[in-house]
């Protein structure tokens, strides 16, 4: 699926991605994390990831792999330095989003182009 990017599409998109992830098996408290996971991801994808704003598109899939289902974000924008991946410190505003959602899913990929950030947010099937 694709959307235009603004704030307004994400909770659609997060419909049909909740409506896939059901439809592969995914349920309860693990379909509640993963969804909590990517409503930030789509977020950031967002507000971070598409310079050219509603012009941007965000790219979602979601699939099954290895016993996991997997949602992959993808937006037009140029990434982000190694120090976002990494909880910010006590006092800093902001920066929280990339461990809140490593902490709900189990495990979390980046790849950073300059073509754009694709995210996969894996939650195994339990």
């Amino acid at each position: 699926m694709e959307f235009a990017a603004v704030l307004a599409e994400i909770p659609r998109a997060r419909r049909r991605v909740a409506a896939e992830a059901e439809a592969l098996g995914l349920a309860g408290p693990a379909l509640f994390d993963l969804l909590l996971a990517v409503g930030e991801a789509l977020a950031n994808a967002v507000k971070h990831g598409s310079p050219r704003f509603e012009a941007d598109t965000v790219h979602v899939r979601v699939g099954l792999l290895d016993g996991a289902v997997v949602v992959e974000v993808r937006d037009q924008g140029r990434g982000f330095g190694a120090s976002r991946i990494s909880p910010p410190a006590a006092l800093e505003a902001g920066g929280r989003g990339i461990p809140f959602m490593r902490a709900l899913v189990d495990d979390l990929r980046f790849e950073l182009s300059p073509q754009g950030t694709r995210v996969l947010l894996y939650k195994r099937m339990r």
